[in-house]
């Protein structure tokens, strides 16, 4: 029975990298019913929602929407259209990729619907504005719990809880109180804090050290964009978006600059979401050659732009296609 997922093929160089990320599925033999649908004018759609919500799967390509007009991005529209409350931020080193690092292999859990992200600006008098950090108990214990329970599906050792307590004592205090008294539902995990400007210090010295990494909506933002650069670049960076609800999106939270050629597309942003989709689908063999094939490619010394090469995304995708 084919597997029902939603693919929102992006700007930029997204489409060319989706045609290739489909070629690659049907190449892997696994039967994917795709819904397709095009945010040609950088809004999210009814039809979109209403695909995302009935397969609970989406595969997004990076779409830079309308910012220049203050407009959210799309894959922040879709976030908050079906209540994503956290967002998974994997970091490990791909073989073939240098590295000044020999073990890298964590994740960031990010709390994704308040801190002060939850667009709450004004401007109190002429020049002078206000953004409020809004911090609850339940959003703390909810993003506390998926931590613990994703570092024990995914058999890591560890939960390091990330926080600014020390100034912020109130929100930040009741963020690291409340994922302290979670931890305790969890004994067969280890737990630690570390305050968030000294952990990205730590992580720049010795990231081995760190397993899933748990933050507030800011901090988890940052400190996924510090990893990102420890694992290579934003495209070794996948990101999974998780609702309640069970919707799942698969994306890379970066993208190439408006007008970029498509051929210097890097398919890795999109091919490591893809591997982590076809693990949720049950596609596990799949997901394992796809992953090994990338790591074949790249030890070969076939790069894509943006991670120290010259290979374009059609060259990159056929030798993958070649080794799989």
């Amino acid at each position: 029975m084919a597997h029902s997922v939603t693919l929102l093929p992006g700007d930029t160089t997204g489409p060319a990298m989706c045609a290739e990320i489909k070629n690659l599925i049907a190449h892997l033999g696994v039967d994917i019913a795709w819904e397709e649908h095009v945010l040609t004018e950088g809004d999210l759609t009814d039809a979109a929602l209403a695909s995302v919500r009935s397969t609970k799967t989406a595969l997004m390509a990076y779409h830079h929407g309308k910012r220049d007009q203050g407009v959210l991005p799309p894959v922040v529209q879709l976030r908050q259209a079906v209540n994503s409350f956290a967002n998974v931020r994997p970091v490990h080193l791909l073989k073939g990729l240098p590295s000044r690092f020999e073990a890298v292999d964590l994740a960031v859990v990010r709390e994704t619907t308040e801190d002060i992200y939850a667009h709450l600006e004004h401007e109190s008098i002429p020049d002078t504005y206000e953004s409020l950090k809004v911090t609850t108990k339940a959003a703390c214990a909810r993003i506390a719990r998926f931590a613990f329970e994703y570092a024990r599906e995914t058999g890591r050792k560890k939960v390091t809880i990330v926080h600014k307590a020390n100034i912020m004592k109130k929100s930040d205090g009741m963020f690291l109180n409340t994922a302290r008294l979670v931890a305790t539902e969890y004994p067969d995990i280890e737990v630690e804090d570390v305050i968030v400007d000294a952990l990205c210090m730590k992580l720049i010295i010795h990231p081995e050290r760190f397993d899933v990494l748990v933050a507030g909506n800011l901090f988890g933002d940052i400190v996924a964009d510090v990893c990102a650069g420890i694992g290579g670049g934003p495209a070794n960076c996948p990101s999974v978006n998780v609702s309640e609800d069970g919707v799942r999106l698969f994306s890379s939270p970066h993208g190439d600059r408006p007008g970029a050629d498509p051929a210097k597309a890097n398919p890795l942003a999109l091919l490591l979401p893809t591997v982590i989709m076809l693990r949720h689908l049950g596609e596990t063999e799949a997901a394992n050659r796809l992953m090994g094939g990338i790591e074949s490619v790249l030890e070969r010394g076939v790069h894509p732009h943006g991670m120290g090469g010259s290979a374009t995304c059609d060259d990159f995708c056929k030798a993958l296609r070649a080794a799989l």
